[in-house]
């Protein structure tokens, strides 16, 4: 069976009162049964009503479900039980599913084998003619959403250069999210959501009209690109397209050749904007020396994707997608089990999770770890991609201070970088390191470092 940890629970959580709804359910002796087979855990609980919650998780997705009310997923019910796996995977004595139970894992097999159905039919051959009216018609279709971009594209380019002659501050609110809206109108959705985070600069304080000028300089470059979008790159063309809205289809990105690896997970981060859910999970691949980015995203209480914590493995093939510099990718398959973190490999952040640094890193930051050698890879990355965002850096022997309010990392060769980091964490980080320099894993987003890995140099690095 899988190996879960409270880490991988809450990460699960729709919010933090179902995680702490759950906490209160974890105790294995609050469970009135407690079982496990075939990669399906299950339980009963009381509840407030005649008849107790049936719950159970299917690992492999996971997949939850519940008998209770609640409109939240997973429930807190749902969390108890995993954190009862996590915890106490032992009490888990019932190796007989309940009728209950059966009916749901039935259910769910016959909705397996429809989508296996489709699929299958969906890969039967058909003729020639129909093969062709396909094609032509999925032609028409994008040549008509390029019309639709290009023409939102031609309404925001002079849109940007009004606002640049008017200056900056002119802009209220509403004309920038007008322009946002008319950018979904035109089937350019990420163009909308670089405006609306662009517009939010603005109530950031500090520099902050440096940090919109550089971000619409950035922006102007892509509609330019878009215009010239013929004379590119393959993987350029890729970028321009990503950076707009167009996506590609799991079935595409599986023609692609992958690399097949032991990927280590080096770091994970969670991001919540009220209506989406966002986690990037950080490979290193320990033969192809190489990382990968795995973005998962989950609206309203739809769980997250389940990934082993910081310093587990997973084997498989990665493909990622096209770009000229490939970073993100989809997840190898199968997970092997997650080992447990060696003791001495980590810290504690605030959430008391682990800062680890894996072992398949400290040849990395033994070769090039400076600050400078990762701006280094950082500038050939950004002049290969101008829209370039977060980028990994592993960092050799640096250590965290604090200067006129702000947490700096500084390593050997006294180069400087600022830290998006809050005080909480940064001091937790500075007792970890006891005023030595630390090996650091990081998310460079062109302004600040965000840690998501440490770990005290020794005699094997």
């Amino acid at each position: 069976m899988t190996t879960w940890t409270t880490a991988q629970v809450t990460a699960l959580a729709p919010d933090a009162a179902s995680l702490k709804a759950g906490e209160k359910l974890s105790q294995p002796h609050q469970w009135q049964t407690l079982g496990q087979a075939d990669g399906v855990v299950w339980g009963e609980i009381k509840g407030s009503g005649k008849n107790p919650y049936q719950t159970a998780i299917a690992l492999a997705e996971p997949a939850f479900k519940c008998s209770c009310p609640s409109r939240k997923f997973p429930c807190k019910h749902g969390l108890g039980l995993a954190l009862v796996l996590a915890a106490n995977p032992d009490k888990l004595v019932g190796t007989e599913p309940p009728a209950w139970l059966q009916d749901w894992l039935d259910k769910r097999g016959q909705r397996a084998q429809k989508q296996a159905e489709k699929a299958t039919a969906k890969d039967e051959p058909v003729d020639e003619a129909t093969l062709q009216k396909r094609t032509a018609a999925q032609q028409k279709r994008n040549a008509a959403r390029e019309d639709k971009v290009s023409a939102g594209i031609a309404e925001l380019q002079r849109w940007l250069f009004d606002l640049i002659r008017q200056g900056l501050a002119q802009q209220d609110d509403s004309q920038w999210q007008r322009m946002a809206a008319r950018m979904i109108d035109a089937q350019a959705p990420s163009l909308a959501r670089r405006l609306q985070s662009a517009a939010s600069l603005r109530y950031q304080g500090g520099a902050w009209q440096e940090k919109l000028l550089a971000e619409l300089g950035k922006l102007h470059l892509l509609l330019e690109a878009w215009q010239r979008r013929d004379h590119l790159s393959a993987e350029v063309q890729a970028d321009v397209l990503a950076q707009i809205g167009f996506s590609h289809s799991k079935e595409e990105l599986l023609l692609l050749d992958g690399i097949t690896d032991h990927w280590q997970v080096v770091g994970q981060r969670q991001e919540d904007d009220g209506q989406m859910r966002t986690q990037r999970t950080w490979l290193y691949g320990q033969n192809s020396q190489r990382f990968a980015l795995l973005l998962d995203f989950a609206v309203q209480n739809q769980p997250m994707a389940l990934y082993p914590s910081i310093g587990g493995m997973l084997e498989g093939k990665v493909i990622y997608y096209p770009s000229a510099v490939p970073l993100r990718a989809l997840p190898p398959v199968p997970p092997i089990p997650n080992p447990s973190p060696a003791r001495g490999e980590g810290s504690k952040d605030s959430n008391g999770e682990n800062f680890l640094f894996p072992p398949s890193l400290r040849g990395r930051v033994r070769e090039g770890g400076s600050l400078a050698a990762n701006f280094v890879a950082y500038g050939e990355a950004l002049a290969k991609c101008p829209w370039l965002g977060l980028f990994p850096f592993a960092i050799a022997n640096a250590t965290p201070v604090r200067h006129d309010n702000q947490w700096l990392l500084v390593d050997t060769e006294q180069h400087v970088v600022p830290l998006n980091i809050s005080d909480e964490q940064a001091w937790i980080l500075l007792g970890a390191s006891g005023g030595h320099p630390l090996h650091v894993f990081g998310e460079w987003d062109g302004y600040a470092l965000r840690i998501c890995g440490t770990c005290q140099p020794s005699g094997e690095v």
